[in-house]
């Protein structure tokens, strides 16, 4: 709020705790698993997949799980516009990211399965707080390690408030939603969107500590979780329809290939759809109080309700003000229309 350049600082230092969290677990898993560290080894690998389901709720569950635990990535759309070089800059930046994560993320779950036993990974503790009680002793797994980790969540929900004020702010800049004048300015002195993030910080503090801890709790998080495939799956759909509109728009700064935008929409779908399939019973497991298509069904009824402010701000409200809220994208054609060969150059080089 105060500076973005101190901002993104403070985002790297927890993003460098976080990886040197993940980078400890993960190279203790490998020395583990080659036997360079001697430690007693759990009998996971002999048990295979005995005692586990496979079904179609399960499997979304999962991904949904997965892609909860990866969806910092999203955040990168909302702050392009701040990015130099964004042809260069964004590839690298999601393949480095990604690839980096993905086998820090593999490696620290192999330790996990070495030295766990699978009847205490759903126990209600930190897995890795687990591992590394039962490697490092008590003072790593009980003072260090979650104070580590509190460092990460902490910059995770930075990156958040980050990505979602500037979000706010576009919002408000183009008027698209109440008292945008007041969302959509600027600091004069920070150059932070600073009413943006106020209002992203009032509704984090109401989401944390508004519902009850447990159950209630866990399924707002539930309900966030399942939600997003829609979300993601319009976008995906939208960059298609953006591409067929305008195939050759200058001032798109980078173009996502078409079959992956295919893949990812229809994928995302998919999994949202699935949230609603009955999960396959386990034996010996107890039966959750919450019925399981509770979370998705209360999603799909919040977007579904969120469609009536949006027809009333740009429907409604323009019939009635006359003020064309999208007018700014035909000014924007136009603008590109005007530009010479030379500006076309330049902006394409950026």
């Amino acid at each position: 709020m105060v500076s973005v350049r101190w901002s993104l600082r403070l985002l790297n230092v927890f993003a460098v705790v976080k990886m040197l969290t993940l980078g400890i677990v993960s190279i203790t898993g490998f020395l583990l698993l080659v036997g360079a560290v001697h430690k007693t080894p759990g009998t996971n690998w002999s048990r295979g997949f005995r005692g586990t389901n496979i079904d179609v709720r399960s499997f979304a569950s999962a991904m949904t799980r997965l892609f909860w635990s990866w969806e910092g990535w999203s955040n990168i759309g909302y702050v392009v516009g701040e990015m130099r070089d964004v042809k260069r800059t964004l590839p690298r930046a999601l393949t480095l990211a990604m690839s980096t994560l993905g086998v820090l993320y593999v490696l620290a779950n192999v330790a996990y399965f070495m030295v766990i036993p699978v009847e205490d990974i759903d126990n209600g503790t930190m897995l890795a707080a687990q591992f590394m009680d039962r490697v490092f002793g008590t003072v790593m797994g009980q003072h260090v390690l979650p104070a580590c980790i509190g460092i990460s969540i902490l910059g995770v929900v930075m990156s958040e408030l980050f990505g979602g004020g500037r979000l706010m702010y576009t919002a408000g800049k183009t008027g698209f939603v109440p008292y945008g004048e007041m969302l959509g300015q600027v600091h004069s002195k920070f150059g932070t969107p600073v009413y943006a993030l106020c209002i992203m910080w009032a509704l984090s503090i109401i989401f944390l500590f508004a519902p009850p801890p447990g159950q209630a709790f866990d399924l707002l998080v539930d309900l966030v979780q399942e939600g997003m495939w829609y979300f993601y799956a319009l976008t995906a759909f939208g960059v298609l329809v953006l591409r067929k509109r305008l195939p050759r728009y200058v001032m798109r700064r980078y173009r996502s290939p078409v079959w992956l935008a295919c893949v990812f929409g229809a994928l995302s779908f998919v999994l949202g759809v699935l949230q609603f399939y009955p999960p396959a019973r386990v034996p010996g497991k107890e039966e959750p109080s919450v019925p399981y298509f509770l979370a998705p069904l209360l999603g799909v009824s919040f977007m579904a309700l969120c469609a009536v402010p949006w027809y009333l701000r740009m429907y409604r409200y323009v019939d009635r003000t006359g003020i064309q809220l999208l007018s700014w994208i035909g000014e924007e054609e136009q603008h590109v229309l005007q530009m010479t060969e030379a500006d076309v150059r330049h902006l394409s080089a950026q």
